[in-house]
């Protein structure tokens, strides 16, 4: 069973990792931006043969394919990421709570029951 801690941590790792995703997103669609201009440059500048031509120009769609990806995949973290920046005070008390909750839980596994009454005790007269 899911604990309330690990519901309200597995938000906030979320929105962590949502910042680090858009960063390694924006640097895929950055590395895919100089590879199709190595590319072009190769088409433009070169004589190549038919073949070689060719194996370029699938190599371009191949690139041009995952440059797609990162960039969509940015594009719907950036959102994500510029919400948690502005709303990073109330990241800060999320943090707080799940500090709070984790302290009951804690307590909660640990605590014990001390009988106020001597009605458990075993009589042989009833």
């Amino acid at each position: 069973m899911k604990t309330e801690s690990e519901s309200i941590a597995a938000f906030l790792n979320y929105l962590r990792d949502a910042e680090s995703r858009y960063h390694i997103e924006h640097a895929n669609e950055q590395e895919a931006n100089a590879k199709t201009q190595d590319i072009l440059h190769r088409l433009e500048l070169h004589s190549d043969s038919y073949h070689e031509t060719a194996r370029l120009g699938k190599l371009l769609r191949r690139v041009r394919q995952e440059r797609r990806a990162a960039k969509d995949a940015a594009d719907a973290l950036a959102p994500i990421v510029t919400w948690a920046r502005a709303n990073s005070s109330v990241t800060g008390m999320l943090e707080r709570l799940l500090g709070e909750v984790r302290k009951i839980e804690r307590r909660q596994e640990i605590r014990e029951y001390i009988p106020r009454t001597d009605v458990l005790e075993v009589r042989n007269d009833d």
